[in-house]
């Protein structure tokens, strides 16, 4: 009996200690859902509506629209990115990559690292492609 009522107390002590676990958020997330607008790149011709995330993405992001750009990238270029959500290193590298090479230059805003409205509106624009969410 004695024995039995100490498993107890012992499935009770790890089922509460597991329900804590699993009841955190992660902190670093800051959304769930990626933020869209509609932008018109000054820098294109034509009044087009390209569809932007409504914030620019840059190094340490961590949200919903970090994995769709990565996945716009890895769409263009071959596998050269993880889509892991996280703005860091090599996206920032790749990111400033696409801002310096001619192909997007012309609209990109210049080389910074961010990918802001007109980073993202000029990759979509040449590339022909967008795909968020």
């Amino acid at each position: 009996m004695i024995r039995a009522r100490l498993i107890a107390a012992s499935c009770a002590a790890i089922a509460l200690s597991a329900a804590s676990l699993t009841v955190a958020a992660p902190a670093e997330a800051s959304t769930t859902v990626c933020q869209l607008k509609y932008y018109n790149n000054p820098l294109i011709p034509g009044n087009e509506q390209l569809l932007v995330p409504d914030y620019d993405l840059s190094y340490g992001s961590r949200d919903a629209c970090v994995p769709s750009w990565q996945r716009q990238i890895n769409h263009r270029y071959g596998d050269v990115l993880t889509v892991d959500g996280i703005f860091g290193q090599n996206t920032r590298a790749w990111t400033r990559l696409i801002q310096s090479t001619s192909e997007y230059s012309w609209c990109a805003g210049g080389v910074d690292g961010i990918a802001g409205p007109k980073t993202i509106s000029c990759f979509e624009y040449e590339n022909g492609y967008t795909s968020w969410g």
